[in-house]
């Protein structure tokens, strides 16, 4: 989940082979969701403010050591 509270963050979506699927704009009380396998993005400042959003992952990270679960060159 991602909740946008201030500026606007500009989120790409891919799917699992790396490819481009989609783009979305977050603006203010704005609120995304998703899950595996649709879940590879990439979240970036498109405003000239500073953006501001929280960003809710699932993961218990005391079990499994990191939210990460893939890397990418």
């Amino acid at each position: 989940m991602v909740g946008v509270l201030a500026g606007v963050e500009r989120e790409e979506l891919f799917d699992s082979s790396l490819s481009a699927v989609g783009v979305r704009d977050g603006f203010p009380g704005e609120v995304s969701g998703f899950a595996p396998p649709g879940d590879i993005h990439r979240v970036r400042n498109c405003g000239g403010e500073v953006a501001i959003s929280l960003h809710v992952y699932g993961t218990d990270i005391t079990r499994v050591g990191s939210s990460v679960r893939r890397y990418y060159d």
